[in-house]
């Protein structure tokens, strides 16, 4: 068991330190201190004393007989801790012990990394951070502007291959050995930054922020390669033997997908770590030393299970993998896959290897938990048929087939006997031939939600429900619409010479029948062509986007494709990371509708990403010649005047915006750091505090006001801000970095203010001071070689 601290454990855990030391004691501001050497006033014969002064106390931290740091407590009772001297020692050891006990409640006895509850914890932590970045009014571009780091991470599991095998012949004592091996490995190996735990048997799972995909996929391997290479050694017999391990990863936020983020942040951190979870289970399912992304499942690793009648099958992605109703995959020979070997007889050696063929193309009809009923839409040899063990690989809605042409030859189509609608295939088929003539038309989709659920409750099986549905919209509309199944609860409809304006509200009747009726909850999605610049070919991922859109509105849930969709389908892209596809999808929304002002200042959200400050601060300025009380793109023009030296623009556009909301901490925040820059630091003080008043703005402040103290020379007062800064965000890059600072500059332990250093550009690698500061913390210890090469990523 894990049962002694460290200086590093004091830093991780000050909170808890923090709050054992404060229920004994009274005081206003507190610091940590690692001096090199013992103070030589707290030294008393052979003993380190306590040192008790007029507003403050220096405690000693002394945790089995090792000297760690020193505990600085300001605004301390000088009579009251005289009466306590005596047993200051003692005290200070129990909280010592508190804090030994709380590090292992956090972490594996077996391993010594943190254990499934402190990690979970901590992806929460993460998720509400970047949640309130996704908020363009969150804390997070105080530092780096509109420009701000990627905020993102990645959750990565590790299972190792056959461990049960170690358990069976070399015993739970030999396995454990291993895991202990294993723990080390992993922690060698990973990036700063990077937190490893152990979750439960054999599976580790680890935490990195600020990762990309394609980073994610190296380390996946590098410590594959790692754990592959070791050799375990068995001490009883002298065996060695090397092991696998699988690994599986999610990212956040890209694998959270829409009404998804509308859970809380504990329920997202279970969530995410659940994909990883899938991620690694199919990777265990593909062999021995695979890895697998969340993201690469649906793509990549999908599977005919069984081949029903009526050009039906079944396939092995469901929700837990994100399938959803429409999507399309082409449909590989799991022989002729460009890796089966062509073999002349049995018994002669590879002569060669067959060409990777594709069967057809098949789409998903019905989605369950762990898998989903799809409907061949063609093969490219009607001879060939799809067998169990073919591939998958997932089509982009440009790529598919059938929204391209019909197929070629005499087709016959015919409908569902019981319910009147085409089959998609059919359907599809249709349209193509339909739209060609067709100048004017309207698309519209409408999807049932849960209606398992209301199957029960109403006693109308699904099939007819579909029927009445079928029935109700043939009464209604004059012109009876081409209908058809998207899906097994999404029905599509084709209105020729019609537009959304005249056929909008019967569709809504539609939906509020089916709530009056059947207690049934319906979206329905409608678009029409011509449309902007889109083509007739785009009017069904249109109105996918319509569809999608009605699903986020409130009841009666229908949506026109607008301006409003577009801005709602880029949002979507911005938030996984594709600024330049989203920038795209912005634009349209404006070329639907100029006034759309949450669709332009995202836009010029997305050009001051991509550096281009002049036309983010033209769409700004747009915004508020149309609306003048629009805070946010008041503030946004503030940081964009601040990013292209226009400080005195700025510090009129930020006062503008305390005039629409006097306690806008944000905006305080950054005339606080314009009056700094021009050293008025009374009146930077002034804003801080200010600032810090606000809920807001409160956890902060601190951060700040440390910054303001040390350059005023303060670094005792500064040192105590930042440790309130930590304590509110153990992840805040500036604070790390600052705290590093001082500690070089006061000439404590060197480790401390390195590892602090390092955590600090492991956040935020795109801040270049960052870099320096580290080097000359590597000069300070005569590491010139890593100093060097901290110097070479500024430049």
């Amino acid at each position: 068991m894990q049962s002694s601290i460290d200086k590093s454990d004091l830093i991780l855990f000050e909170s808890a330190l923090k709050d054992s030391l404060a229920s004994f004691m009274d005081f206003s501001a507190y610091s940590l201190y690692f001096p090199r050497e013992i103070p030589q006033v707290m030294l008393h014969e052979d003993r380190i004393i306590p040192l008790v002064e007029k507003d403050r106390t220096l405690l000693p931290l002394i945790h089995q007989e090792q000297f760690l740091g020193i505990f600085m407590a300001r605004g301390t009772c000088q009579e009251k801790m005289n009466g306590l001297s005596g047993i200051l020692p003692a005290i200070v050891s129990l909280c010592l012990d508190k804090v030994t006990l709380h590090k292992l409640s956090v972490t594996d006895h077996l391993t010594g990394l943190y254990n499934q509850n402190k990690f979970l914890q901590i992806t929460e932590n993460a998720i509400e951070d970047i949640l309130a970045g996704l908020s363009l009014e969150g804390a997070e571009p105080l530092d780096g502007g509109l420009n701000r780091y990627s905020a993102s991470f990645c959750v990565m599991l590790l299972n190792l291959d056959r461990f049960k095998r170690i358990n069976e012949i070399f015993g739970y004592s030999f396995a454990d050995k291993v895991l202990r091996e294993l723990a080390v490995m992993i922690e060698e190996e990973l990036p700063e930054q990077a937190m490893p735990a152990r979750l439960e048997n054999d599976t580790l799972a680890v935490f990195w922020p600020q990762s990309a995909p394609v980073k994610c996929r190296e380390l996946s391997e590098n410590l594959s390669k790692k754990i592959s290479s070791h050799v375990f050694e068995y001490g009883v017999s002298g065996e060695k033997l090397s092991l696998s391990a699988c690994t599986g990863w999610s990212l956040f936020p890209q694998d959270i997908k829409g009404p998804e983020f509308k859970k809380t942040a504990f329920e997202l951190a279970h969530l995410i770590c659940h994909k990883a979870r899938e991620a690694l289970k199919v990777a265990k399912e593909n062999g021995p030393g695979t890895s697998y992304a969340f993201g690469q499942i649906l793509s990549q690793g999908g599977i005919v299970l069984e081949i029903l009648p009526l050009n039906r099958l079944i396939i092995n992605l469901g929700k837990n993998v994100d399938a959803s109703e429409g999507q399309k995959f082409m449909v590989w020979s799991q022989k002729f896959n460009g890796l089966s070997r062509v073999l002349q007889k049995p018994t002669h050696s590879s002569i060669g290897h067959y060409p990777p063929i594709h069967k057809g193309e098949i789409a998903i009809q019905d989605v369950q938990e762990r898998m989903s009923i799809a409907e061949v839409l063609f093969l490219n040899d009607p001879a060939w048929k799809i067998e169990p063990g073919d591939k998958l690989s997932m089509l982009a809605e440009r790529d598919s087939f059938l929204e391209k042409q019909a197929p070629a030859g005499q087709v016959v189509h015919s409908k569902d006997l019981f319910t009147g609608l085409y089959s998609y295939r059919d359907f599809m088929s249709l349209w193509t031939k339909a739209r060609i003539k067709d100048k004017l038309f309207c698309m519209a989709m409408l999807k049932l939600e849960d209606v398992g659920r209301h199957q029960k409750s109403e006693g109308i099986e699904g099939e007819n429900l579909i029927l009445e549905i079928t029935r109700k919209v043939d009464k209604i509309f004059a012109s009876k619409p081409l209908g058809g199944r998207y899906s097994l609860n999404c029905l599509i409809f084709y209105h020729p010479e019609q537009g959304c304006g005249e056929l909008k509200d019967i569709w809504i009747s539609l939906i509020e029948d089916l709530w009056t009726d059947h207690h049934l909850s319906a979206c329905a999605g409608l678009t029409e062509f011509p449309c902007l610049n889109f083509s007739k070919t785009d009017s069904l991922e249109n109105c996918r986007k319509a569809l999608e859109h009605a699903a986020l509105t409130s009841p009666p849930k229908l949506a026109c494709f607008d301006s409003m969709t577009l801005t709602v389908s880029a949002d979507s892209l911005f938030t996984q990371g594709d600024t330049f596809a989203a920038l795209e999808e912005y634009k349209q929304a404006l070329a639907a509708d100029e006034k759309n002002t949450l669709a332009r200042n995202s836009l010029a959200i997305c050009y001051a990403r991509l550096g281009r400050m002049e036309l983010a601060r033209q769409h700004f300025q747009e915004i508020t010649s149309m609306d003048n009380e629009n805070l946010l793109a008041w503030y946004n023009l503030g940081c964009v005047c601040i990013k292209q030296g226009d400080d005195h623009e700025a510090e009129k556009l930020f006062s503008k915006c305390l005039d629409i909301e006097p306690e806008h901490a944000y905006s305080l925040f950054r005339l606080g750091q314009l009056a700094e820059n021009d050293q008025e630091y009374a009146k930077a003080e002034k804003f801080y505090l200010m600032a810090g008043q606000t809920s807001s703005g409160a956890s902060l402040a601190p951060r700040h006001l440390a910054r303001l103290s040390w350059k005023q020379g303060d670094k005792e007062k500064s040192r105590e801000f930042l440790h309130q800064a930590l304590l509110n965000n153990s992840r805040d890059a500036f604070s790390l970095n600052l705290m590093a600072k001082i500690y070089l500059e006061n000439g404590d332990d060197p480790e401390i203010a390195e590892s602090l250093a390092r955590q600090g550009v492991a956040l935020r690698p795109d801040v270049r001071e960052f870099w320096l500061d580290l080097a000359e913390i590597f000069e300070a210890g005569g590491k010139e070689e890593q100093a060097a090469q901290a110097r070479s990523r500024v430049y």
